[in-house]
């Protein structure tokens, strides 16, 4: 009902529909699965044998942007925090990072070195990770910091093991998305489904932990759900597909944050000049 006040006709269309599927009006509707919310370990066992097909349209929305910040970040020591699958540091391999990646699910680990062993890979947790203090010069945590309850202390993690004046980069699903019912939702290689279990951490909840924890906002961007994505949400795309697209076009689906390390020997004007050639670069 986004479009409610702007065409009466397509309005009336909208709460017909809305009708028919209360009503019970076409059997169709009344068709479903059960989708249980699970914990992280559980439900990435699950999605790990199915989580790289496509058809994911926080994936194909988020995955673009976060490799263009890729393209700008010279090669370095690299750390992919709940690394999955491993689709981002398969890309800073080809980009000539030296790539550690770190996640908690035994199962997703082992797709990762199955697929990628140019990498090295740890088992970790997003709170306790398995590398020293001020080790890497780019760390990367996409679409993973929904599950972590306390996000200050999970970024205070990531930037402890990041060089002072290194990047940064964050994703995850957009708070907007989460409002109207986003979530990690996933269907497993047996056909059932689930949803990882979420906390909706909105923009000042990541603001006081960047202040927290001694990182500097470089980016933060928020790329839009297009046409192609809304055709990937589910069955109402092929129920109801003109509604789904009403409701999902245009509205921000990722947000991902590009950060740097402020330099910890006090110097602010240090810190600025390292920004201004971030900026030039």
């Amino acid at each position: 009902m986004r479009h409610l006040f702007e065409d009466d006709a397509l309005a009336e269309t909208r709460l017909e529909e809305i009708r028919r599927i209360a009503c019970g009006q076409e059997g169709i509707y009344r068709l479903g699965v059960d989708v249980p919310i699970v914990d992280v370990a559980s439900g990435y066992a699950r999605w790990s044998q199915t989580y790289d097909n496509p058809g994911n349209p926080l994936i194909q929305i988020e995955q673009p942007v976060v490799w263009s910040i890729f393209e700008a970040v010279p090669p370095g020591a690299a750390l992919d925090a709940a690394c999955g699958t491993g689709r981002h540091a398969r890309r800073l391999v080809e980009l000539g990072h030296h790539v550690v990646g770190v996640d908690a699910s035994p199962a997703m680990l082992e797709k990762a070195r199955t697929t990628l062993p140019q990498a090295v890979f740890r088992d970790g947790d997003l709170t306790a990770l398995p590398l020293e203090p001020a080790s890497v010069d780019l760390v990367v945590c996409a679409l993973a910091l929904e599950h972590v309850a306390d996000l200050g202390r999970a970024i205070a993690e990531l930037s402890r093991v990041l060089r002072p004046g290194g990047r940064m980069v964050l994703s995850g699903l957009h708070p907007a998305a989460a409002a109207i019912g986003g979530a990690a939702y996933f269907q497993d290689a047996a056909g059932g489904a689930g949803v990882v279990r979420g906390y909706g951490h909105l923009h000042g909840d990541y603001l006081k932990a960047f202040d927290q924890s001694q990182l500097v906002i470089r980016q933060c961007l928020e790329p839009r759900v297009g046409p192609a994505e809304a055709a990937m949400q589910g069955p109402a795309s092929q129920f109801i597909p003109d509604a789904t697209a009403a409701a999902y076009v245009g509205l921000p689906g990722a947000l991902i944050w590009e950060l740097v390390r402020q330099i910890a020997d006090g110097a602010e004007t240090l810190l600025w000049d390292r920004l201004r050639g971030l900026g030039a670069a």
